[in-house]
């Protein structure tokens, strides 16, 4: 049976990327940080994945098997793993890519030794330049002859996930701890240009030529929409993102900046993104963000509102993408100043950027967070709205 190595055990290892190599024949070894979640996994060798069908408006129950857990502390299993396995993944979150190189790089070394055939990585992390950090990450501690190898033999392959997975729990009738809810989209688009080995035969995952194009859409449609709704949603006292899809003050806010970004993005990738392709994934997002079965919480997809409002990420970085291209983000300020106005008691970074901006006033928020100028034309406009919204809550 093929081997597929995942690093991470989570909402998309389990939620995602367990099913795709499940449906297509692969034996699935999680590799995790979270030893009760290792042990009961290696008890059960299964576990139950509810998918929630926006389209069909239904539900089913998946039993996922062929599994097994490692403990991420185990580097020498994993590395015997590794260099026999047929494809790996992660998704453990920017932040641990470090911390999993090591096992990685171990393992490259003992394939190269042992097994010498190529392998490819696949980063189901949500930036464009995961692989390329863990790639670095890795080849820094491989001596030159290796070194040598893994440059031709092992890929570091960027994907844009567009799956949702909210938090399972008690709300979904189960209170079974290996339980994942996830909505129904099954496609995977990975770097083709990064791939060193044969394409592993999985069903629901396909190339693109230009890969930033892609995960530029992946993050300033999808990602920007998602979060849209959800700082919109908060400023209306709901639950759910599905609630605030069907707010009619709020949906055309969203749709409106999704206009903005499709235009530039259209506009900047002629050559790879087709408009009525592009029309279909705006349509697909509007189906699947407004499906009440997902439950998924305001709370959830907002969390962490100074990451999501980074010079680089979903609400900026959509607004600089858009002005670059002489397209005025007018949406999407009002979508900072929502996020500007998020303080969810539970969330510490939510918290954290009330105190600055209590401490320091909401300009300087914006230079802080967001390095931006707030004396440019977008930055007025955010802080606008800002005080307008402040002025209604």
């Amino acid at each position: 049976m093929k081997i597929a190595v995942q690093f991470g055990a989570g909402n998309i290892g389990r939620g995602f990327m367990g099913q795709l190599f499940f449906e297509s024949g692969y034996k699935t070894i999680f590799v995790e940080a979270r030893e009760e979640l290792v042990e009961l996994l290696n008890r059960k060798r299964c576990y139950p994945l509810r998918i929630l069908d926006a389209y069909r408006k239904k539900s089913f129950l998946l039993k996922i098997e062929n599994i097994e857990a490692v403990s991420s502390d185990d580097t020498g299993r994993i590395a015997d793993i590794i260099s026999t396995a047929d494809v790996i993944s992660t998704a453990v979150g920017v932040k641990n890519l470090a911390t999993i190189a090591p096992a990685i790089a171990e393992g490259v070394k003992q394939r190269y030794l042992n097994n010498p055939v190529p392998v490819d990585v696949y980063l189901c992390e949500n930036i464009l330049n995961a692989s390329a950090l863990l790639r670095t990450y890795v080849l820094e501690s491989l001596e030159t002859t290796v070194l040598k190898w893994a440059n031709d033999n092992v890929g570091f392959v960027g994907t844009a996930v567009a799956r949702m997975v909210p938090q399972a729990g008690d709300r979904f009738g189960t209170d079974d701890p290996l339980l994942v809810v996830a909505d129904s989209y099954h496609k995977l688009a990975y770097d083709e240009k990064a791939v060193r080995s044969k394409v592993p035969g999985i069903d629901g995952i396909y190339p693109v030529r230009n890969f930033k194009a892609e995960v530029e859409r992946k993050l300033f449609v999808y990602n920007l929409g998602h979060a849209a709704l959800a700082y919109l949603g908060y400023l209306k006292g709901y639950t759910y993102v599905h609630e605030t899809i069907n707010d009619s003050e709020c949906f055309p806010i969203f749709d409106k900046a999704l206009d903005e970004t499709s235009r530039a993005l259209l506009k900047i990738y002629s050559a790879d993104l087709d408009p009525a392709g592009h029309e279909e994934v705006r349509r697909d997002i509007r189906i699947r963000y407004g499906n009440p079965m997902l439950m998924d919480t305001i709370q959830r997809v907002g969390r962490d509102p100074i990451r999501k409002l980074g010079p680089e990420d979903r609400l900026v970085g959509s607004a600089k993408l858009c002005l670059e291209q002489k397209i005025f983000p007018e949406n999407i300020a009002y979508i900072c100043a929502a996020a500007l106005c998020y303080g969810h008691s539970e969330d510490r970074e939510a918290v954290k950027l009330q105190k600055i901006i209590k401490n320091d006033g909401v300009k300087s928020a914006l230079e802080q967070v967001s390095k931006l100028d707030p004396q440019s034309r977008f930055s007025r406009k955010i802080i606008q709205f800002y005080n307008m919204l402040r002025q209604k809550a």
